[in-house]
């Protein structure tokens, strides 16, 4: 038996696809099954907002529905909600609601169960402008790729290396998709095949793929949009007018239609994007340097080809009338998702196909607190309460034990806790990052808005920017207080390794700068030796190389860990190293820095943690002078992240 969801006419032949008075796919099952028939019909449900979760069970066939070409969006859409029921072990889960006019159909996209999907790190869903896939990154094994996923499908693709996506979008006939990885812009075709490296591209920030073949993409923070053919090559950049030039920072640029058009995410000013004293976006072109504001808000968008640009505002998601040709907004926003939080800053979490269909995920946050356990892993005392968070706080203990100094986001500032009075002591007032104390804990060095910078742990006084240039992160301040120890990202190696002398004019060495990412980097308490994490394996391990007092990395380098390990920091005394291996066991290795040649023991693992990071690239512990207890920024309780919502035929919200 097979029934229609529109007429709701009951068919006996099930070999029939299609409905014979209004051409519906027919769906299997009775009229009697009301839970798919309500919603597909539009028919109003009394518990709006319920979502109800379908397994291979719930009185529907296994069977994949077919469906056919439709010249309007509704029976497309409608005959894409039939293939979602049709396949209900697939994952999907779905609410109903409606309006007046055309049905506005919500669903849950839910990955296979053998992924870990926004679990410990804001996850990528993107549909393709056909709406027929989803891309999305997650983690099997510990190793986070890219996957692509037919609507119509229970069964998502691997593509082979994707490891690390960052920002993926689609080309405009939905046949491949481009994204960030290690430090490159890949390529990856849904035909089959490896990812195909494109071009540098440090970290990027967003991207964007012409109907022409041209891709131009954001290739760091604080820098400016550059071009690629979609083939690959050497990219170019892209010529923009600027009354400030040495500080234009752009990212997330969309594609108009006409393929040589352009929006952009723009910030201008010593402090962009963060604190900036104009950020909006702007309207660029490939033909010629003068641009255009748009909007004056710094938010994320996307532009549909129905001539609607969707950005956030006031934490809501809002859409407004948009002329590609002439580049203005016309008209009101208009509210689309409101009441729960939308993400910011650079975290764009919503796309929009062609034909209607948008995927929205709210802001990603964990609950989250700074914990304090002892080596047998039990917890012993925590720092504050539990609060949301989307990152890790980067907790680092002064070098007399007795404070703590932590990022709290928003809006990214510093503060620094008391732990024997309990009190706390905010430091900046504007955007900061990875906080080191000096050794004599007088004073901290941090990544801001403005570079390399340090400011008297007092809080008094303003800060002295030592680095001004590129997105600069200190990680180590040596014992004897003469370096700094700061990553910089290059355009083909990823992170590098500097040292900076603290004299009066300060200098800077390259302490290593290979084709690999070096992360982390801790001086042994003596000054003798660098720990630091790197990824030449394939896996970020530990490694060792003695540092020398003029500032430089001997030959010598050792690999401590054995099966991956991340964040690596010396006990005081200089007489164990510990890190974190990539399942997430506190580790620790006896050491021996005295002698001519680096001695340790095989690691061992202590304890199990659950921390709250990206990559490994902040520091989300810190261990006690005396190596008896770890401050860990950790994840409380089991994940809560909603599935990203899809909404078909999302422009009838607009009418409500």
């Amino acid at each position: 038996m097979k029934r229609c969801p529109q007429c709701k006419k009951s068919y006996l032949d099930d070999s029939l696809l299609y409905c014979l008075d209004d051409g519906a796919s027919l769906v299997q099952g009775t009229v009697g099954d009301e839970p798919a028939t309500a919603i597909l019909s539009g028919d109003e449900i009394s518990t709006a907002d319920v979502t109800q979760t379908l397994s291979a069970s719930d009185h529907v066939s296994t069977e994949k529905a077919l469906t056919r070409k439709a010249t309007t969006l509704i029976p497309w859409a409608i005959a894409a909600l039939l293939t979602f029921i049709a396949i209900g072990a697939a994952g999907f889960a779905f609410s109903g609601r409606t309006t007046t006019s055309q049905s506005v159909a919500r669903l849950a996209f839910e990955v296979p169960p053998n992924i870990s999907f926004n679990d410990i790190q804001p996850d990528f869903a993107v549909i393709s402008p056909d709406g027929k896939k989803i891309a999305f990154s997650g983690t099997t094994e510990g190793k986070n790729m890219l996957y692509v996923r037919d609507l119509d499908s229970s069964d998502a693709k691997l593509l082979p290396g994707s490891d690390n996506p960052l920002e993926p979008f689609w080309s405009p006939d939905s046949r491949s998709i481009a994204y960030g990885s290690n430090g490159k812009l890949k390529r990856s075709d849904l035909s089959g095949g490896n990812a195909q490296v494109l071009c540098d591209a440090a970290r990027i920030v967003g991207g964007t793929w012409s109907k022409e073949g041209i891709i131009v993409f954001g290739p760091d923070y604080r820098t400016t949009l550059v071009q690629v053919p979609a083939t690959g090559g050497e990219p170019q950049a892209i010529k923009i007018t600027s009354e400030d030039p040495a500080n234009e920072r752009h990212n997330n640029p969309i594609f108009m239609p006409d393929g040589r058009h352009f929006l952009l995410r723009r910030g201008v000013g010593s402090g962009a994007l963060a604190g900036s004293e104009r950020v909006g976006v702007w309207a660029g072109s490939l033909d010629a340097p003068d641009i255009k504001e748009i909007l004056p808000d710094d938010t994320n968008f996307v532009y549909t080809p129905e001539g609607w640009l969707v950005f956030v505002r006031n934490d809501t998601l809002f859409a407004q009338a948009f002329d590609s040709g002439k580049l203005v907004l016309s008209g009101e926003a208009i509210p689309i998702i409101s009441g729960q939080k939308n993400a910011g800053g650079n975290n764009r979490r919503f796309s929009v196909s062609d034909n209607g269909i948008l995927v929205w995920q709210g802001s990603w946050e964990r609950d989250y607190q700074l914990t304090w356990f002892d080596r047998e892993g039990k917890q012993v005392g925590a720092v504050g309460n539990v609060v949301k968070a989307a990152v890790g706080e980067d907790p680092h203990l002064s070098p007399d034990g007795k404070k703590l100094v932590i990022k709290r986001s928003p809006p990214n500032t510093l503060w620094i806790i008391d732990l024997e009075k309990g009190t706390d002591l905010r430091l900046t007032k504007d955007f900061a990052q990875i906080p080191v104390w000096s050794p004599d804990g007088t004073k901290v060095a941090y990544s801001g808005g403005g570079g390399l910078s340090i400011k008297p742990s007092s809080g008094l006084g303003d800060a002295e920017v030592l680095r001004p240039q590129g997105a600069t992160f200190p990680n180590d301040w040596s014992a004897d207080g003469r370096y700094i120890i700061f990553l910089r990202r290059g355009v083909k190696t990823r992170f590098d390794m500097y040292a900076l002398s603290m004299d009066s004019e300060p200098k800077e060495t390259l302490l290593l700068n290979s084709a690999f990412n070096e992360q982390t980097p801790q001086l042994s308490p003596d000054g003798r030796w660098l720990a630091y994490a790197a990824d030449d394996t394939g896996n970020y391990e530990i490694y060792v190389q003695s540092f020398s007092s003029d500032g430089k990395l001997g030959s010598d380098r050792q690999r401590i860990s054995s099966s991956g390990g991340t964040l690596p920091v010396w006990r005081r005394d200089g007489s164990e190293l510990f890190f974190v291996s990539a399942d997430g066991q506190m580790m620790t290795a006896s050491v021996k820095t005295s002698g001519s040649e680096f001695q340790f023991t095989t690691p061992k693992a202590l304890f199990k943690t659950r921390m709250l990071g990206l990559f490994g690239s902040t520091h989300e512990f810190d261990v006690t002078r005396d190596g008896q207890k770890f401050v860990i920024g950790s994840l409380v309780g089991e994940p809560t992240a909603p599935p990203p919502t899809v909404i078909l035929n999302w422009t009838g919200l607009l009418k409500k």
